[in-house]
């Protein structure tokens, strides 16, 4: 058995999280949170199973997309999804969609 003290108590997560991480992570943090909700809530339940966004950079959205069919489908629909995400996010957030398969 460990000798770690009996009277200590457990931390609490806020505290775990403050030493993790640092304060000028979470807005971005808090920002690829949202970015994977709006993806989800704008291509739907059917797409969303087979392109992920996998990253976030330089105001690109960048989806990994399992099959070439479908990839093609997304380059149709590029300009409806990231207009609907600007609609959701702001303009400024999101400047483009990049697709890569998986």
């Amino acid at each position: 058995m460990s000798k770690r003290s009996i009277d200590r108590e457990p931390a609490l997560i806020k505290d775990v999280l403050k030493k993790i991480l640092k304060p000028k992570d979470l807005p971005m943090l808090a920002l690829q949170v949202r970015l994977r909700q709006v993806w989800e809530e704008t291509v739907g339940e059917n797409l969303r199973q087979h392109a992920r966004l996998v990253d976030f950079r330089n105001k690109t959205l960048w989806i990994e997309v399992t099959s070439n069919p479908l990839m093609q489908e997304l380059h149709f629909l590029k300009s409806r999804v990231l207009t609907t995400m600007q609609q959701q996010l702001g303009e400024t957030v999101i400047k483009d969609i990049r697709f890569r398969l998986s």
